[in-house]
C-alpha cells in the first residue's frame, strides 16, 4: 500500500526539517575485518563500539562458534510458551554467581529488560526518581510503568533526597546508571545507595557499561559499578547487557528470588517475547569465563590512561579524566561541526559516530570515543592527532 499524498508530504516534511536542523540520521554499512572495519573501499579502525573488552572478536570464543551443536536457531517462541533450556538456565545461574544474587532472568536485550523491570513494577501507587541523563530505555520503562515520575538533576543526590522525603507515595523507586552511556562519567552510587536504604525505596541500578569492564579490584571481580564501590549488596535490581563488556548479545535482570518469579508472571516485555537462542548463551557462558582473567581489563585500562595523557597535551578540548571509563566524550556543541569533523575522521581511517540532539541536549553535540582493549597505542595517538589536524581546519 502507497501513502497518500497528505500523509506522503506530512512526514517528508519532518525529515526535511531533521535535515535542516543538522539531525537527519543514516544508517553506515560496515564490514568486520580481523582488527578493523571495511567501510566502502577504505579500512578503518572502530571507535564507536561497546565491544570494550575485545571479547565479540575473542579468538577462544570464535573458534568455540565453529564447534557448537546447534540443534536449532532458536526457542521461536517465549519462555512461557516453548519453555527455557538448559542453556539458557545455565547462563542465568552464572549470572546470578558473578552479580552474588539469588536469581537472574535473560532478556532478549538490555532495553527489552529496562522496559521489562520498570512496566512491572511500577503502577499509580508507585514513585520512580529517575536521574535527568538517565537511557531512552530507562525513560520508555517509566513510561510504561504509569507510575508517577519524578526526574532528579544529574548525579546531583541532595536533590533526589529532597525529592524522595517530600514523596508520600506507597512504593518508591530509584533508578540510575552506574556508568553513564554518554557522558561516560560514573554514578554518585553510594550516596544514593544510603538514600535508597534511609526512606525504603527500591533501588535499579542499569550497569551496562559498568558490567564486567570495573569491579572490586582487591577480589579481581569484574562485577560492575555497585562491586566498585562496594554496595553491591545494597542494589535490589541490577540490570545489565551481554552485548557491550561481554561482547555476546542479550540483556539480564539479576535480583531475587521473588522478583524473578514476580517477572515471569507481571514483565509483559519477558511474557510475550521471544526467548533468546539458547546459543547465544551458550557462547556469553564462554565469554564470561574468559573476562574473569582480568588481563583484557588491565589492557583497557591502560588505553584509557594512554588516551587521556595524549589528548592533555591538547587542552582545548573538553574532556574529563574517569580513569576506568571506557565511554570518552568530546563535546564539539554544534550539530553541524560534529558531523563534518566525524566525516573528516572516517576518511582518514577512524569511525567515531556523530551523538546528537535527541540522545543529548541540543547544541551539546559530541564525538562518544569508546576505547577497548583491542586498541593499539599506535591507533590511539593517530586517532587524536588526526582528530587535532580536522578541528584546527574547520
Amino acid at each position: 500500500m502507497v501513502l497518500n499524498q497528505d500523509n506522503t508530504l506530512f512526514y517528508k516534511n519532518i525529515l526535511k526539517d531533521l535535515d535542516y536542523n543538522d539531525l537527519f540520521r543514516e544508517i553506515k554499512t560496515f564490514d568486520v575485518q580481523k582488527n578493523s572495519l571495511k567501510y566502502k573501499n577504505s579500512t578503518v579502525k572502530n571507535f564507536s563500539s561497546n565491544d570494550y573488552l575485545g571479547l565479540s572478536k575473542n579468538q577462544i570464543i570464535l573458534d568455540r562458534v565453529n564447534k557448537l551443536k546447534i540443534r536449532q536457531i532458536s526457542q521461536c517462541s517465549s519462555q512461557l510458551i516453548s519453555g527455557s533450556s538448559s542453556k539458557i538456565k545455565n547462563l542465568e545461574k552464572n549470572l546470578s554467581l558473578h552479580r552474588n544474587v539469588q536469581s537472574s532472568l535473560i532478556f532478549p536485550n538490555g532495553y527489552m529488560a529496562n522496559l521489562g523491570v520498570l512496566s512491572a513494577l511500577g503502577d499509580k501507587d508507585t514513585i520512580i526518581f529517575s536521574d535527568k541523563l538517565n537511557h531512552a530505555s530507562i525513560i520508555d520503562g517509566c513510561k510504561l510503568s504509569h507510575s508517577k515520575i519524578e526526574i532528579f538533576q544529574h548525579n546531583d543526590f541532595l536533590n533526589l533526597e529532597d525529592l524522595v522525603k517530600k514523596s508520600k507515595f506507597k512504593r518508591k523507586i530509584i533508578i540510575t546508571e552506574g556508568i553513564f552511556s554518554m557522558d561516560g562519567d560514573f554514578s554518585n552510587l553510594k550516596e544514593i545507595s544510603k538514600i535508597a536504604k534511609e526512606n525504603e525505596c527500591i533501588l535499579i541500578v542499569d550497569d551496562a557499561h559498568g558490567d564486567f569492564i570495573i569491579g572490586n579490584e582487591n577480589k579481581k571481580n569484574y562485577a560492575g559499578t555497585p562491586d566498585f564501590f562496594n554496595i553491591n549488596e545494597q542494589i535490589d535490581i541490577h540490570i545489565s547487557s551481554l552485548s557491550k563488556g561481554l561482547g555476546c548479545f542479550g540483556g539480564y535482570v539479576a535480583s531475587s528470588e521473588l522478583i524473578s518469579k514476580y517477572l515471569i508472571n507481571k514483565s509483559r516485555p519477558f511474557i510475550f517475547t521471544s526467548a533468546i537462542p539458547e546459543f547465544l548463551c551458550e557462547l556469553a557462558n564462554i565469554s564470561l569465563k574468559v573476562s574473569k582473567d582480568g588481563t583484557l581489563q588491565n589492557k583497557l585500562y591502560s588505553n584509557i590512561d594512554y588516551f587521556h595523557k595524549v589528548i592533555g597535551e591538547y587542552p582545548h578540548y573538553e574532556v574529563q579524566k574517569r580513569r576506568f571509563s571506557p565511554i570518552i566524550p568530546i563535546i564539539i556543541g554544534s550539530e553541524k561541526k560534529t558531523i563534518e569533523i566525524s566525516r573528516r575522521l572516517l576518511k582518514d581511517g577512524f569511525f567515531i559516530q556523530a551523538i546528537r540532539y535527541p540522545t543529548v541536549k541540543k547544541n551539546k553535540a559530541r564525538l562518544r570515543v569508546s576505547i577497548s582493549a583491542e586498541h593499539k597505542k599506535k591507533q590511539i595517538r593517530n586517532l587524536i592527532h588526526s582528530l587535532n589536524k580536522i578541528t584546527k581546519a574547520i
